[in-house]
């Protein structure tokens, strides 16, 4: 209960808009617990992109960066990368690495906030990516999002909105999650490499839940490769690891799967493999109809640790799924 009452604190905190504590900053290193995570904002993107541009580990891989520190330009975990509609659009691609996504800490708590204003998105999607970080070795992250402009998403009507994690050397290139590989099979760990196949494969693929129907999109599209998904296999619950070098491991969390309103999608790339072995650990939050007044978003937990195994990563999930439930309950 303890980590439950903290992250309380860290979001009421976050929620606080006029808190005298919070200002502006490029830059922030925040120290907590095991971590030392270093956060950007998008003055040099895309040079340098937004969000988390080091992660490390203190206790268990302190020289080791969870993140690709080597290529320009891809080096941001938990880096908002693009929104996209059903349609052909140059705002496809990149979009959020573009205009300013304003930067802001707080001496309260070792949290930080990324806020960017409708007016600097070509989407008219005004959002905040809040991040809070919590013993011994999580990372909490807090979406919201506004559609200003709905009409700008034509009339399949949907969003998505995708998230990079540009991976440092692996162990593993595949995305490990509970699933199934057809809705009759049973529920197994499954390690997910994204082969070819679909006729827009580009380097890699993404998964959908148990439950998601496919995204159509028009056959003109300019952005295809994170429209498409696989058929099978499906994840079962909204969670992933993936195994790093030094016996580390990443494993992300989300407080949804899928419903009709939004979702949540899992994403591998490979474009650096084989050269290096570096994927991308992605994920995608899906609006299924984007509506004007509604506000949007999802919880995250990231978790940088020594890997211990499969099931130590699923009762990391299942101990932050009670630890929500007892939020509520307050």
């Amino acid at each position: 209960m303890r980590i439950s009452a903290l992250a309380v604190l860290l979001a009421a905190c976050l929620a606080r808009a006029d808190d005298p504590t919070w200002h502006a900053c490029e830059t922030a290193t925040v120290q907590h617990g095991e971590l030392k995570v270093l956060f950007r904002d998008n003055s040099q993107s895309p040079r340098v992109l937004s969000g988390v541009d080091a992660l490390f580990n203190r206790r268990h891989a302190a020289d080791f960066d969870a993140f690709d520190p080597d290529s320009p330009g891809a080096s941001a975990g938990l880096n908002f990368e693009h929104i996209i509609a059903g349609h052909r659009s140059p705002n496809n691609s990149f979009t959020p690495r573009h205009g300013k996504y304003d930067l802001s800490r707080t001496a309260s708590a070792p949290a930080v906030r990324l806020v960017r204003a409708a007016e600097d998105d070509p989407w008219r999607m005004s959002s905040t990516l809040s991040y809070a970080l919590l013993e011994p070795y999580y990372i909490d992250l807090d979406f919201r999002c506004r559609a200003h402009d709905p009409e700008l998403f034509g009339e399949r009507g949907y969003a998505v909105l995708f998230f990079a994690n540009y991976m440092n050397d692996v162990a593993q290139v595949a995305l490990n999650f509970l699933g199934k590989e057809t809705p009759q099979a049973d529920e197994r760990w499954i390690a997910a490499d994204a082969p070819p196949g679909h006729a827009d494969y580009n380097g890699g693929g993404t998964y959908r839940s148990l439950d998601a129907p496919p995204l159509e999109y028009d056959a003109d599209h300019n952005f295809k490769l994170n429209l498409w998904s696989y058929d099978g296999p499906r994840f079962t619950r909204p969670f992933y690891y993936g195994r790093a070098a030094h016996d580390m491991t990443l494993i992300m969390m989300f407080d949804k799967s899928y419903n009709p309103r939004d979702e949540i999608r899992f994403s591998l790339f490979k474009f650096k493999i084989p050269k290096f072995p570096r994927p991308a650990f992605d994920w995608q939050y899906v609006i299924h109809k984007v509506e004007a007044g509604q506000e949007y978003g999802f919880r995250a937990r990231m978790a940088w640790k020594q890997f211990a195994s499969a099931e130590d990563c699923r009762a990391e999930y299942d101990r932050w799924v009670r630890q929500l439930a007892a939020q509520s309950a307050d």
